[in-house]
């Protein structure tokens, strides 16, 4: 959900106007709930969220419910569930809402200190834990009224939800971005390194080594093959993946056990002593370009104000010195990572 304070405001403002005839019958305070309920999945956690009561948030459910002719959400497992119908609509919903708080906020733009805003950010677990605890710190401090939500998903899946609306921005290694709606700022470049135990025996790190290897992999989402794999591709070659895993917090445990080999970029293991304690790092033996952590988000025209503005807090964040709070050790191989 985007500007929530100010839609609501905006859908109560003048008797005239709330009594005039919406098209189809659909009024905002309708939407506004619709996305509250499906995001929160609760609606006195809704009601809350939006700054409703529990009884208005039940009403234009009520009302959804009857104009589209379906349930919408049902209750499983102490939970509202979308429908079929629900799901699907959600996408459509998020856009329609997204587009009009993208005019209003062109108009007035976006006060950080008055404003209420749900910023939703789609990122890996391991872009997650590098920006998120400074960038909550910097909302914590900056914006009373910004909630931050985080969203897991993988590069695919960058560009179609944030042209849907269900994202603000999306934080991923080698975006996919081809939409003329989107735009890709970089936001940092880190070498990959392969990493395994210092168990293994490996004084030098050959390509006919690395292919020997059981390796293993992070697959989050439907992703199935990344950049090393499509580097391998290139030059005729593919690894052997014997363990897939969902999040990259899981690797250096697994390799630190074990005689598998992972192919990431350094901060994986570099993010803290603990993360690399037990493990030797080498420089792939194959040309890997480096990944491109870049943040996916709606053009400047496109986007609403307080989309600009979380747009320009993200890149002022990474880009001060030690933004990122990354270190650039050297590899076992002797180059810097």
């Amino acid at each position: 959900m985007k500007i929530i304070h100010s839609s609501l405001r905006a859908s109560r403002a003048g008797s005239v106007a709330a009594d005039a005839p919406r098209p189809f019958g659909i009024e905002i305070q309708y939407l506004l709930a619709f996305l509250a309920v499906y995001e929160a999945r609760n609606v006195t956690t809704a009601a809350r969220r939006i700054h409703r009561s529990q009884s208005a948030i039940s009403h234009s459910l009520s009302k959804m419910r009857t104009l589209m002719g379906d349930e919408l959400f049902v209750v499983r497992g102490g939970e509202m569930q979308p429908t079929a119908l629900g799901e699907a609509l959600y996408p459509t919903i998020a856009q329609a809402v997204s587009l009009i708080d993208s005019l209003r906020g062109r108009q007035r733009g976006f006060d950080a200190q008055r404003d209420s805003f749900d910023l939703r950010i789609g990122m890996t677990d391991y872009e997650e834990q590098l920006l998120s605890p400074r960038l909550w710190m910097e909302i914590e401090r900056r914006t009373p009224g910004v909630r931050l939500v985080v969203r897991s998903i993988n590069r695919y899946a960058a560009e179609p939800m944030v042209l849907s609306g269900a994202l603000d921005l999306a934080i991923v290694g080698n975006p996919v971005c081809r939409h003329p709606d989107l735009e890709c700022r970089v936001l940092l470049s880190e070498p990959y390194v392969v990493a395994c135990s210092q168990e293994v025996e490996l004084p030098a790190l050959t390509l006919e080594r690395y292919l020997q290897a059981d390796h293993l992999s992070v697959e989050v989402g439907s992703e199935q093959f990344g950049s090393v794999d499509e580097a391998l591709r290139a030059i005729g070659c593919a690894r052997r993946v014997r363990c897939v895993v969902p999040t990259y917090s899981r690797v250096p445990d697994l390799l630190r056990h074990s005689t598998l080999f992972a192919t990431h970029s350094q901060g994986v293991f570099l993010r803290d002593a603990a993360a690399h304690e037990g493990l030797q790092l080498h420089a792939p033996p194959f040309e890997l370009a480096p990944v491109q952590i870049g943040m996916v988000a709606l053009r400047h025209a496109k986007a609403s104000g307080a989309q600009r503005w979380a747009c320009d807090l993200v890149h002022a964040l990474v880009s001060r010195p030690h933004g990122a709070g990354l270190t650039r050790p050297r590899t076992q191989s002797g180059r810097a990572a």
